[in-house]
């Protein structure tokens, strides 16, 4: 699914390290400038404005190695997969919010209308993204991030249950604050008819204390439970 993206990915920022040598032997504040011209999403940024250059060398064969054959490659801790699983629960994440359950049933040239609106770029790098937006299912989507993820660090299986779809602004709400127990974990929302009002937050299958959310619930008409 994100083989395409991150080859996108990297053509871009193996470009912009040719047109820049010297960007490792940069401080953190002039790398910050440069990075100022490269269109690629935060999470990236935040992660080349920190590495190392023998440390993104190794990365570049980490990644390689992961595009040949995802199976097998090792990215346990790995600092640019740590990265992109922040871009993956977070970034994306929020586009993918934005979608709401009627549009996995449009045929795809409504789809790709829908997300060209929301993905106005039209770079390699832009149209991966849309791709993987129109091509795949909530579903599919949300059970691919949390395998990389998973695989990358240590993160629980986060359910979000609400009896009727909630708001865009109401699921990045409820993002934001799960995000700050574990910043890379993904919520998942699912609509639960069975509910009579109220939210349930499970964790790794158990139910966990959602009191907080009486802070975010003034968006909608749900009620706390």
């Amino acid at each position: 699914m994100f083989q395409d993206f991150l080859t996108a990915l990297l053509h871009k920022v193996t470009q912009f390290l040719t047109v820049h040598p010297d960007f490792f032997s940069l401080k953190t504040d002039e790398r910050s400038k440069k990075l100022d011209h490269l269109t690629i999403p935060k999470s990236f940024k935040d992660y080349l404005l920190e590495v190392k250059e023998a440390d993104f060398m190794e990365d570049l064969v980490l990644i390689t190695r992961y595009l040949k054959a995802p199976k097998t490659a090792n990215l346990r801790g790995n600092a640019f997969f740590k990265a992109f699983s922040h871009f993956l629960s977070h970034e994306l994440a929020m586009k993918i919010d934005y979608l709401d359950g009627s549009f996995y049933l449009l045929p795809t040239a409504k789809r790709n209308e829908v997300v060209d609106k929301m993905i106005a770029a039209d770079s390699p790098l832009a149209q991966a993204l849309k791709d993987i937006l129109v091509n795949f299912t909530y579903q599919q989507l949300t059970d691919s991030i949390n395998k990389l993820i998973s695989t990358t660090v240590d993160v629980p299986y986060l359910l979000v249950q609400s009896p009727i779809e909630m708001e865009m602004e109401m699921k990045r709400e409820i993002r934001k604050k799960l995000a700050e127990k574990n910043q890379y974990a993904l919520a998942v929302f699912q609509i639960n008819k069975k509910l009579i009002g109220g939210i349930r937050i499970f964790e790794d299958g158990k139910v966990q204390d959602h009191s907080w959310l009486s802070r975010v619930l003034h968006f909608t008409s749900l009620t706390t439970a």
